[in-house]
């Protein structure tokens, strides 16, 4: 798998995995079909997961929870995302902060 330089985070997987299915946005699947997809790609050398509280009310973000037993590999990066919509700026730290919070419980 090829290797991009992603920041601070450092080199990550060219491929990432979407989380939307894994939140089972695009239709119905089972918790098991999720975490052996999981589990597949980081085999596979994908190394970036791209998630959202959003993706199944947080199903996404559980399913990543359930495949590691809560403890992610120490190459695998994970992205996440924040519905900031009409937040009056002087409250978007906190909402991210609250959200980031939120997802790293899960």
């Amino acid at each position: 798998m090829r290797q991009r330089l992603f920041g601070k985070p450092g080199m990550v997987s060219a491929l990432s995995l979407g989380g939307g299915g894994l939140g089972q946005v695009w239709g119905a699947t089972t918790r098991e079909d999720c975490v052996a997809t999981v589990r597949e790609a980081i085999d596979s050398g994908v190394n970036l997961l791209d998630l959202a509280p959003s993706y199944g009310n947080g199903e996404a973000e559980s399913v990543i929870g359930a495949g590691f037993c809560g403890k992610l590999p120490d190459n695998v990066r994970v992205t996440t995302k924040c519905r900031v919509g009409d937040t009056a700026p002087a409250q978007v730290y906190g909402l991210l902060s609250e959200s980031l919070t939120a997802s790293l419980r899960v």
